[in-house]
């Protein structure tokens, strides 16, 4: 009989562990398996080119994007350019996209996959409104929950990492399907879409530093794009480092902007009425004018204008051999249609106030006396030692030999125990 019950055990232990494997599988395997049930055709169907308008709606924030003369352009922002990899790729990605799953749910049932219509509701989608000419609607997608796939290291509930998203179709057949996009470059906040086009000063021959205060002017200079720094009109005692002064060089090399105000912002308002202004002078011919206005929250408003003197020939070296002088010409012309380029595009970033992150432009608008090396303190009179003698005590006298035959002192006695 314990036989029979030992037996009887493992077939159930067996069993159960057939039955988790199999809903392990199933979870793990669910786009395969579910995918043959999806159909091929494009969720969206839709003339790709004649998309003119994106609206996106969700949280009660609504963001309009629009192609006008010149590019796409964020309305929210007063018509700044948006970045047209950014739109485009999410157009082509809406006009591609196929189901992976369809979801069979009824009307009540749309909450628990936030598909519900965009409103106050926690559960309600985003949703996303390609529209033509005249702001007539092409097609619209409601996009809702993400879903999670679960990697092999987490198996807790809730947990994983985005690997697609439930959608609802807008229209009359309201379809719901999961897709393979997880379309986390959906987004309401304005900023998110614009172009992040922006100045880059390379190879700085002076910076100069305007402000309210003494200790926030000065001017930096140097001879060469490798030679040191200078601080003109250098004070008694003052010391310039160095690696300080050429980490200000850097910084607006690859610089950006965190947002962007609109042109008619109040210069009262934004402390740009009365700025701290940096002026920097490229190799290049090149000269940029920054102002800074006053801090709000965690960005300062910014102000650029640039300008350039850009040489049209190019002066022979001395002794140049003609076969040189041909490959020289080209190269200067070559260079000077790249920094006309540059100009150009740089100069269609003015009249309209940037904001640009704290910690950036606070490590540019320094304090003269932040830029001078540090001194190192003065050793202690204590410590100094006379030349040629180590340490602080004096040398000690030398020993004098005894005469010879001169009998040598008795031992010191012990004391009796």
């Amino acid at each position: 009989m314990k036989g029979k019950q030992l037996a009887l055990v493992l077939i159930l232990l067996v069993a159960l562990g057939g039955v988790a494997l199999f809903l392990n599988r199933r979870n793990e395997a669910s786009w395969s398996s579910s995918s043959t049930t999806a159909s091929d055709a494009r969720i969206l169907d839709f003339p790709l080119n004649d998309v003119s308008q994106l609206t996106i709606q969700g949280n009660g924030v609504e963001l309009n994007l629009a192609r006008k003369e010149g590019g796409w352009k964020v309305k929210e922002r007063s018509d700044f350019p948006a970045s047209f990899d950014l739109v485009s790729g999410l157009i082509r990605k809406m006009w591609e996209l196929k189901a992976v799953q369809d979801v069979k749910i009824g009307p009540s049932q749309l909450g628990r996959l936030q598909l519900l219509d965009p409103g106050s509701d926690p559960n309600s989608g985003t949703l996303l409104d390609l529209k033509g000419d005249g702001g007539k609607r092409i097609s619209a997608l409601l996009l809702g929950k993400k879903y999670l796939k679960k990697s092999d290291e987490s198996l807790d509930q809730g947990s994983g990492f985005p690997a697609g998203r439930y959608v609802r179709k807008v229209d009359g057949s309201n379809r719901v399907a999961l897709v393979s996009e997880p379309l986390d470059e959906v987004e309401t906040k304005p900023e998110h879409w614009l172009s992040h086009d922006f100045i880059k000063i390379e190879n700085p021959k002076s910076i100069t530093l305007a402000g309210a205060t003494t200790d926030r002017n000065w001017r930096l200079v140097r001879d060469s794009a490798a030679g040191p720094w200078k601080l003109l009109d250098a004070k008694p005692g003052e010391e310039l480092d160095n690696a300080k002064a050429s980490g200000l060089a850097t910084i607006f090399a690859n610089a950006t902007f965190a947002d962007v105000m609109a042109p008619e912002a109040k210069p009262t308002d934004t402390g740009l009425d009365k700025p701290v202004t940096a002026t920097i002078e490229t190799f290049d011919g090149f000269v940029y004018t920054v102002r800074f206005g006053k801090l709000m929250i965690d960005n300062y408003p910014v102000l650029v204008s640039v300008t350039a003197t850009l040489p049209k020939e190019r002066t022979p070296g001395k002794d140049e051999k003609p076969e040189d002088k041909t490959k020289l010409d080209q190269e200067f012309q070559t260079k000077q249609a790249q920094l006309n380029e540059k100009l150009a595009k740089e100069q269609k970033i003015e009249n309209r106030p940037y904001l640009i992150t704290k910690a950036t432009i606070e490590q540019f608008m320094k304090d003269r006396s932040a830029l001078m090396a540090e001194k190192k303190p003065s050793p202690s009179p204590a410590s100094i030692s006379p030349p040629g003698v180590k340490g602080i005590l004096p040398p000690k006298p030398p020993i004098a030999p005894l005469p010879a035959g001169t009998p040598l002192p008795p031992p010191p006695r012990r004391p009796p125990k």
